[in-house]
């Protein structure tokens, strides 16, 4: 098992061997490319005896390190000015190298001065920025110019905790202050300090150097080191924000940004990048110039690893988790403008970033032509659903089931709730008697299956067909080993109008009838008395609501009128599919519940009335 070094709330592997870091994302030659966890990855060149490792958190470069391997089991960390040294992947030894050299040069200082009266020596000491000056017998001290120049600006805040709105008011204030210094020749250097209440100062983060441009790229960042850091930095109060900052004239490439126009293809919930540019997936970890390519190391948003290896003409591309592949392809280029995308057996065409053509390779067989049938099927079902609105909330209050002869209705008045009217329902029809049948609603697949299929699943089995996002069948197996089936299809597929304008076209004896749906509530189910206002009616005149009213005294009952009305639907629907059913069958020979859509209704229509063997024949030669 790999043991840690805690070093600024970094967990760094005690290890010389760079495949102990983690989960290995792509090797090449001596640069290893490692997952260390969920956000951190390592890029670790393997020299003799020597390791090079750079830290990034979610694509930001946070720490740089060496191990150098003294013996077999004994290896020496050089992290900034500490040296730590591990034997057995144990710490036996930590020291300051600055402390160590100022020791040495005030020996060799004095061995200097021992033997020497008359030369000035001037000894350049980092680690104190003094300059030792001896003059004869006298040593003088003085202090050295700092490389930056440093300015500053704090902020006062009264006993808040860190937020990202907290922070970025403060800093738009910071910057409004500096923005006016920034020109094209020059950059900033800035470090951000943090003064908590009864404490001392928290630096948050290394310095960081920036353009005019690189405002927003600085506040995430910020915002990132933050998240990363312990409750202590995220739960305590602060007292002040200070901004040590200064300028330097020298001209500095802006900070990687994603591109904020680039399109997205969503693939398996992945978000991929609809670009043939590398740079446009995520933050740049590490570039590697090969012979015939260039590969590209990244980590993007979502804490993704990235590598994309660009040859001349096309680039490959991987997606890691976790150090885990998620998904691979290749984007082929066209033209200036145009690319494919190729992912498993389909093939994506891109013009301007935007999806022009998809195309899918498909083992099918040949189409083959399929007899006509001799007896008519008329094993079906229609079922239709009632709802009233609670808190936003369609609540199902009515079910009506028609099987040709039987009509059954359930309504939540004779229930405790919702939930035990629909298994009810359910469950009147998972009987031997139904088996093969096919239960129709109208418009299923956008609204009633949202309420049954949970419990279809509580129930049975259930294996769905989907095209196009759309639930087009539903096979439900149930009995106790599974043996029966029915299946839940929309007719709305097939008869692609309303319920009203179909009962009208078949001229069915029971058409669709009016009702009040937005009167209905969880407290008046129960309700008998005089018919509720024309404002609670839908898509109905000022004419037939009187008409319908004149029917009723004070004796309107909702409860009656819901189920009555419930199953006018199921009969309406039940006969406009008998008559669809018999229609198609009378001019073409085909059973309409073999399809459950009009267009693969049409192809079975071509494959048995129109499609000759000489046609298929030419298909098999082809």
């Amino acid at each position: 098992m790999t043991k840690y070094q805690n070093y600024n709330h970094y967990k760094l592997p005690i290890t010389i061997n760079p495949l102990n870091y983690g989960k290995l994302i792509i090797q090449i030659k001596n640069l290893f490319i490692i997952q260390v966890n969920k956000t951190n990855i390592t890029l670790i060149t393997e020299y003799d005896e020597l390791n090079h490792i750079k830290l990034f958190r979610e694509g930001d470069f946070v720490l740089e390190y060496r191990d150098l391997k003294t013996s077999e089991n004994v290896f020496v960390r050089r992290i900034n000015n500490n040296k730590y040294t591990f034997k057995d992947n144990k710490l036996i030894e930590r020291s300051i190298v600055r402390l160590i050299l100022l020791i040495l040069s005030l020996l060799l200082l004095s061995w200097i001065l021992e033997f020497s009266d008359n030369y000035i020596y001037s000894h350049f000491m980092n680690a104190t920025n003094l300059a030792v000056v001896p003059l004869g017998n006298i040593i003088k001290l003085r202090k050295r110019e700092p490389i930056h120049s440093w300015e500053t600006i704090k902020f006062s805040i009264t006993n808040l905790l860190f937020t990202r709105k907290l922070f970025e008011t403060k800093f738009n204030l910071f910057w409004n202050k500096i923005n006016e210094k920034f020109t094209n020749e020059n950059h900033m250097y800035i470090l951000l300090k943090i003064k908590y209440k009864s404490t001392d100062y928290a630096t948050i983060g290394n310095l960081q150097r920036l353009t005019k441009n690189d405002k927003v790229w600085y506040l995430n960042w910020i915002i990132n080191n933050m998240d990363f850091k312990s409750e202590y930095y995220n739960e305590n109060f602060i007292e002040e924000f200070v901004f040590s900052y200064g300028f330097k004239n020298e001209k500095l490439d802006q900070k990687e940004t994603l591109n904020p126009n680039l399109n997205f293809q969503k693939y398996e919930n992945n978000n991929l990048p609809i670009s043939m540019n590398p740079m446009d997936y995520g933050k740049l970890i590490n570039k590697i110039i090969l012979k015939d390519s260039v590969v590209y190391f990244l980590q993007n948003e979502n804490e993704l690893a990235i590598t994309i290896r660009k040859f001349e003409g096309y680039n490959q591309i991987e997606f890691f988790k976790q150090g885990t592949s998620l998904v691979k392809f290749t984007d082929e280029i066209i033209s200036v403008n145009k690319f494919v995308r190729i992912l498993d057996n389909k093939k994506f065409y891109y013009e301007d970033d935007k999806e022009i053509l998809f195309y899918k390779e498909m083992k099918n067989k040949f189409i083959k032509k399929i007899s006509p049938i001799k007896n008519l099927n008329n094993k079906f079902i229609t079922l239709d659903i009632e709802t009233f609105i609670k808190d936003s909330i369609l609540i199902v209050y009515c079910i009506s089931i028609f099987d040709g002869k039987n009509k059954n209705s359930f309504i939540l008045n004779d229930f405790k709730n919702s939930e035990e009217l629909i298994i009810t329902a359910l469950k009147s029809i998972m009987i031997r008697k139904y088996n093969g049948y096919n239960i129709y609603m109208h418009n299923m697949a956008k609204f009633d299956i949202i309420f049954l299929l949970k419990y279809l699943v509580e129930l049975g089995i259930v294996d769905p067909i989907i095209h196009n996002e759309r639930i087009i069948n539903i096979k439900f197996n149930f009995g106790k080993k599974g043996e029966y089936e029915i299946y839940f299809r929309d007719s709305y597929l097939l008869l692609t109008a309303s319920l009203k304008k179909l009962s009208q076209s078949f001229n069915v004896e029971d058409s669709k009838s009016i009702f009040p749906h937005l009167f209905v509530n969880e407290n008046n189910l129960d309700y008998i008395g005089r018919v509720p206002d024309f404002k609670y009616f839908m898509d109905i005149s000022k004419n037939d609501y009187n008409e319908y009213k004149a029917s009723f005294n004070s004796n309107w009952n909702l409860k009656n009128e819901a189920v009555k009305y419930c199953e006018i639907d199921c009969i309406s629907l039940y006969q406009i599919i008998y008559k669809f059913n018999d229609l198609i069958f009378s001019l073409f020979s085909v059973n309409i519940h073999r399809y459950p859509t009009l267009p693969s209704l049409a192809f079975g229509i071509f494959r048995s009335n129109f499609m000759t063997e000489k046609l298929y024949h030419n298909y098999l030669v082809k």
